[in-house]
């Protein structure tokens, strides 16, 4: 049934246009409850304060004969490195008198709440991807080192320690069996553990940016394949490894492709981890209009902004690795 007044619907105050507002975005909020890559092949969490000593430590317990009584002990180890918050914000405007009286722009006013909880999503993942693409030396808690290096220390306590790499400088394109394969190797026998032995890494799941996400699915899912010599086919042997892609749409380069060990993620070693510190009412929703704000009263409109602290840091090289795309 056609509403006979819509204008008896429309904000009366500019308060009421606020708790519109407010409404629709604590609704979105308890709707976008679903798990993003980062969330997944990393580590999310609420932040007690501002700035958080993260410990890092692979403990890998080795046997050796016993030499004397009380036999042999190995230390924890334990290191950590410090993830730092910092504040951003985005806001929306919009005119008095048309939330007054159009309730098209009434729409777009509640549109903008549910637009400011996907914006926070799509902020961490492309705090995530940005940083990823950039591989930023020292930005690796681990060994201090850039997240992807080729000269990881297995022992981050010992500069001496044997050495891995989770860097594939050659290029290779992603839409390859070839490729697969041997990327796929070099990870598995590659990544040692704290007395340089390999620590058992093996892929559960490939990133690739959007520009090779379906081109990759398809090949995974073909049941046949040519083979090596290109002159037969042969069963696919990804087809049925459980091999899980994941299309990371916020990178910025269009060829790169990353591997991830989701069992060793699972059990603590996450390559990085993105806090959120919650500061109250003083952070938040923020609403400004012209009993408040200068420039509100200026112009006579109502506005909102968002303010996030958010941080994240680079952990543990292991369970992940890069390779350059083509």
């Amino acid at each position: 049934m056609a509403l006979l007044n819509p204008a008896a619907t429309l904000p009366s105050t500019s308060r009421d246009a606020q708790e519109l507002f407010d409404e629709r975005f604590n609704a979105a909020q308890m709707l976008a409850t679903g798990q993003t890559w980062v969330d997944e092949l990393g580590e999310s969490y609420t932040a007690a304060a501002l700035e958080t000593k993260y410990p890092l430590s692979i403990l890998a317990l080795k046997f050796r004969e016993a030499k004397t009584l009380e036999g042999g002990f190995e230390t924890i180890g334990e290191k950590d490195c410090t993830l730092t918050v910092a504040e951003y914000q985005a806001g929306v405007e919009i005119e008095l008198a048309k939330i007054r009286s159009n309730a098209f722009a009434v729409k777009r006013w509640t549109d903008a709440a549910q637009s400011m909880v996907a914006a926070e999503q799509q902020f961490k993942l492309k705090l995530i991807a940005d940083a990823l693409v950039a591989n930023t030396a020292g930005a690796c808690g681990w060994d201090d080192l850039a997240l992807f290096h080729d000269s990881h220390l297995s022992n981050a306590k010992d500069s001496d320690s044997t050495t891995f790499d989770n860097l594939q400088a050659s290029v290779k394109d992603v839409v390859s069996l070839t490729n697969l394969e041997a990327e796929i190797t070099l990870m598995a026998n590659g990544v040692l553990d704290v007395n340089g032995d390999l620590l058992g890494v093996m892929p559960t799941h490939i990133g690739v940016p959007p520009a090779k996400f379906q081109g990759l699915k398809n090949l995974l899912k073909q049941d046949f394949v040519p083979s090596a010599a290109g002159t037969a086919t042969m069963r696919n042997p990804y087809n049925d490894a459980g091999l899980t892609v994941v299309c990371m749409n916020q990178l910025t380069d269009a060829d790169d492709w990353y591997l991830f060990d989701m069992n060793l993620i699972s059990k603590g070693v996450p390559p990085w981890v993105v806090a959120k510190f919650d500061g109250g009412s003083e952070f938040g929703i923020r609403h400004w209009d012209m009993s408040n704000s200068d420039a509100c009263r200026k112009k006579s409109t109502l506005a909102v902004s968002y303010h996030l602290l958010y941080g994240y840091k680079f952990l543990f090289p292991h369970a992940v690795r890069k390779v350059a795309g083509a």
